[in-house]
This record gives structure tokens, C-alpha cells and sequence, in this order.
């Protein structure tokens, strides 16, 4: 008995111990340095899930696979995204510009909150939010793939009109 206690015991402590939990996807090491200085930035036009002005550019990963991924977004001054969800828990830190971004169902302006350059916010999944630009906007936004944007309101979705 006491022997099966002390496997019991090492089992747990090493399932405890060990660094992938059981509800997250393991994320491999890149196999080489990646290295982004603003200044080598490749942008391009951003995804049909968002409206046509938003550029892109892909740090880590891919997005449209499963796993971790990290891309920039450039928005334009004014640039507005319709209330919508993702699936999974979306991370993002301003870098330039501000996004005002407010919370539920229906787009409201004056319902916002201001994220200045420097800000960081984590969003639970399935968490309704809308946001528009103030200035030229640069956000990082890390995730798990593949990331879905899911608008409440199918008709602000820029993938059913034509571009």
C-alpha cells in the first residue's frame, strides 16, 4: 500500500510539474531567432474578416492553423470593426495610435474606452467588443489559431460583401 501511495505521489508531482497543461496546445520553440525591427516590417492588406483599409503583418506562427501566433495589425485613422467574438482568448498590446473599444452588441462610439499606446488587454473568448481608431493604429494581437472572428450581426461581416 504505502508503495502505491509513493507512485501515486510522483505521478501527480510530475503532472504538476510539467510545463503544457492538459486545456492548453503545446507551443514549439521556434527552430530559429525571428527578429522584427519596425523598420523591416512586411505589411500587406489585412484578412476579409476585417474591412478593407486594415494592413497585416504575421510575427509567429499562422493564424489560419492551429497553435500560437502573433501578427500586427496597422489601422487606419477612423477605421472602425463592428461588434464581434473570437473563440479563443485574444491578446493585445497598442503600439501606436489609440484604439477605443467598448463592449457588447451594438456599435456605440461613445460607449468606449480609450487605449493609448503602451496598453495591454486580454479578452476572454466569446467576449462581444467593437472598437474604432483614433490616429494611425498599430496593434499586436497574439492568439491561438486558427483565429475566427465571428461578427454578432452577420451583415458587418466584410467577407459577405464583395471588396
Amino acid at each position: 500500500m504505502a508503495h502505491l501511495l509513493r507512485v501515486l505521489v510522483a505521478a501527480m508531482l510530475a503532472l504538476s510539474a510539467s510545463p503544457v497543461s492538459a486545456t492548453e496546445p503545446h507551443h514549439p520553440t521556434p527552430a530559429r531567432w525571428q527578429l522584427f525591427t519596425p523598420d523591416h516590417i512586411q505589411w500587406r492588406d489585412g484578412p476579409p474578416s476585417l474591412l478593407p483599409g486594415a494592413q497585416v503583418a504575421i510575427l509567429e506562427g499562422d493564424p489560419t492553423k492551429p497553435g500560437l501566433f502573433t501578427m500586427r495589425l496597422k489601422l487606419p485613422d477612423g477605421y472602425r470593426v463592428m461588434p464581434h467574438w473570437h473563440p479563443m482568448t485574444e491578446r493585445l498590446t497598442i503600439i501606436q495610435g489609440v484604439v477605443n473599444l467598448g463592449t457588447g452588441d451594438r456599435f456605440d462610439e461613445r460607449a468606449t474606452q480609450p487605449l493609448a499606446a503602451g496598453t495591454y488587454s486580454a479578452m476572454p473568448p466569446r467576449m462581444h467588443h467593437f472598437a474604432w481608431m483614433k490616429g494611425e493604429t498599430i496593434l499586436q494581437l497574439s492568439s491561438i489559431g486558427p483565429w475566427q472572428v465571428v461578427y454578432v450581426d452577420p451583415a458587418d461581416d466584410p467577407r459577405h460583401h464583395a471588396r
